[in-house]
């Protein structure tokens, strides 16, 4: 006689599933061997079971047999193209095994099958993070955390998304929802440090990176981090002492350095130039980005030693490397220098003067990067009615969010569309920004370097707002910028060429803005804040609508913290040395002199060995 359950289907089916159940449980609890034998039992009565099948092939890559795993998994999609678990298992195999646009085709097809399926989502969106698809990611990313909140990779994955394209703030959110699943979560703990620390809540930042150390003293992560706020918070000998810990580390250790070399000058018999000079017999073994880490540190070492050929030399390997892995579009600027040069006319800001904000009067500290942006704004910081918002990407935001506005830029709409709503939507998309940033005052400084290429445009939008541009001598500045790694940052400073093309848009731009809008624009000259800050500072707050208060000139002490390359030279009192220091390089600035042409001098251009 037949068994029950060779005779009822329902009991059949009711055994198999039981057996599938303890196939994945064994698999969960890696024993591989154990699901193997079962697998095969299943597959000697159902040969042909996607099912089955599946599980095999798992089996098969968990067991470090990725191809045969990887190619029945193949099969089992081919077959079934809308098994989306199947789907999932083979994408994510696929994406660990360097197969990354194959996976993304599979779960892409996963989550467009199942958008309810968390496990798609979450899957799709750590892809997308790693092809730095982020605004995607984030997308799949906040769907899988609605889906399944208690999924712990997915609210680090979405942190990341949002800490990889500079959205610091919203990064912290999920950060502590993954602490509320696992509080010993290291990688938890390391992503608050930084996204507090870039969102400028400096001692929250300090706690978390501290407590990813008691967690695991070995997350150097977390040290550079910490090394990182202390710096920014002026704890300059504590900083120091944690960087030298990472260096001495390896695997790390390059990056702890460089770190160090740029925070404080650099001594002949100072540990961390010891260290770095080990270096330097081996920097063609090095990967590109860490070759032009080393060449940045070895040129700022050499900088501070005296040595300014031996400096320069490490700035020009370095920026060379830059310039090939980052390259400089110098005539799409240039377009979008003219661009708002031809907008923003005498009669366009006339017939745009009833449009605005009038509530608040933001302070924009603009001009090229390393012009005195950061101690301009730290002094402004001190005085009592000014909240200080650093480098916001509030403008970048506000122009993304008024998409008839960004159609003028781009000219693919005519000027004369623009109306006065246009640019008040502008200025509340600005106020979004900062409020959800906690930044609320009347006066709210930003010292995002090329907000004043908007000039125009922010001034309408904030009637009674008001812009500094910095101005500083153009081969300091110049040198300034070709002195720091800025990588993709700033990928015009690789080159003499890119930066004198740079510099020269600058000036035409800077001083169109001046002529069009006297009332609202003003050249800030850096040698003269160096040379008579109090004098300087009553002249800006008088412009700016703020009666004068000696704690301006005690920024050392600003309550904000700096996470900008300005951060050891702020922490210090005002100091004229990097005033002309161009000159210790002279001829060295040959070939940049001579493509600034007539924004210096003739003994400017004399001391870089060109006729006067």
């Amino acid at each position: 006689m037949s068994s029950t359950t060779e005779t009822d289907p329902a009991a059949r089916l009711k055994q198999v599933n039981e057996e599938v159940a303890r196939i994945q449980r064994h698999q969960n609890a890696g024993r591989f061997g154990e699901a193997e034998k079962a697998i095969n039992a299943l597959l000697s009565q159902y040969p042909e079971h996607p099912q089955l099948l599946h599980l095999k092939g798992l089996n098969l890559v968990q067991q470090g047999e990725t191809e045969a795993g990887l190619s029945l998994l193949a099969m089992v999609v081919e077959h079934d193209p809308d098994n989306v678990p199947a789907l999932v298992d083979y994408g994510v195999f696929l994406a660990q095994n360097g197969q990354a646009d194959k996976a993304m085709i599979h779960l892409r097809q996963a989550a467009e099958i199942a958008p309810n399926n968390a496990l798609a989502q979450a899957n799709l969106g750590a892809l997308l993070v790693s092809k730095q698809a982020y605004d995607e990611a984030i997308t799949a990313l906040n769907a899988a955390a609605r889906l399944n909140s208690e999924m712990v990779d997915v609210h680090l994955n979405l942190a990341q998304a949002y800490i990889r394209s500079f959205r610091f703030q919203p990064a912290v959110d999920p950060l502590f929802r993954a602490l509320a699943l696992d509080p010993q979560s290291v990688a938890a703990h390391v992503g608050l440090a930084h996204a507090l620390f870039r969102a400028e809540r400096h001692e929250a930042a300090e706690h978390h990176a501290r407590r990813a150390l008691e967690i695991d003293p070995d997350a150097h992560e977390a040290k550079l981090h910490l090394g990182n706020i202390l710096a920014a918070m002026g704890r300059m000998d504590e900083a120091a002492k944690a960087f030298l810990e990472v260096a001495a580390q390896p695997g790390r250790a390059l990056g702890a350095l460089t770190r160090l070399i740029a925070l404080r000058k650099t001594k002949a018999d100072s540990p961390e130039y010891r260290l770095l000079t080990q270096y330097a017999d081996r920097t063609e073994t090095l990967p590109e980005r860490q070759r032009v880490q080393l060449h940045f540190a070895l040129g700022k070492a050499a900088d501070d030693l005296g040595d300014a050929e031996t400096a320069i030399g490490h700035f020009h390997k370095g920026n060379a490397i830059t310039a090939e892995m980052y390259p400089f579009d110098a005539e799409t600027s240039a377009k979008r220098e003219q661009r708002m040069r031809t907008l923003v006319t005498p009669a366009f800001v006339q017939r745009h003067r009833g449009a605005g904000l009038h509530e608040v009067a933001p302070i924009f500290i603009c001009g090229m990067p390393r012009s005195g942006t950061t101690l301009m704004e730290q002094m402004f910081s001190r005085h009592p009615k000014v909240q200080a918002g650093g480098e916001l990407r509030a403008t970048a935001y506000a122009f993304h969010n008024s998409p008839d506005l960004r159609q003028v830029l781009e000219e693919e709409a005519p000027d004369s569309i623009v109306t006065d709503d246009m640019l008040t939507r502008l200025g509340e998309q600005y106020q979004t920004f900062l409020h959800r940033e906690g930044l609320r005052s009347e006066y709210v400084t930003d010292k995002m370097p090329n907000n004043y290429l908007y000039a125009g445009l922010l001034a309408l939008a904030f009637p009674r707002a008001k812009i500094l541009i910095m101005r500083r001598h153009p081969l300091d500045n110049l040198l300034s910028n070709y002195m720091q790694n800025f990588g993709n940052n700033q990928p015009f400073s690789t080159s003499f060429e890119t930066m004198a093309q740079v510099y020269d848009q600058f000036d035409k731009t800077a001083r169109h803005q001046l002529e069009t809008l006297p009332d609202q624009v003003r050249f800030v000259e850096y040698e003269k804040v160096v040379a008579d800050p109090e004098a300087q500072m009553r002249e800006a707050l008088d412009f700016v609508g703020l009666s004068y208060d000696a704690g301006v000139l005690d920024y050392t002490k600003s309550l904000r913290a700096v996470n900008t390359a300005s951060v050891s030279q702020v922490r210090e009192p005002i100091y004229a040395t990097s005033v002309a220091k161009w000159q210790r390089y002279g001829p060295l600035l040959k070939d940049l002199a001579e493509r600034l042409g007539g924004h210096l001098s003739p003994e400017d251009r004399k001391a870089c060995g060109l006729d006067g």
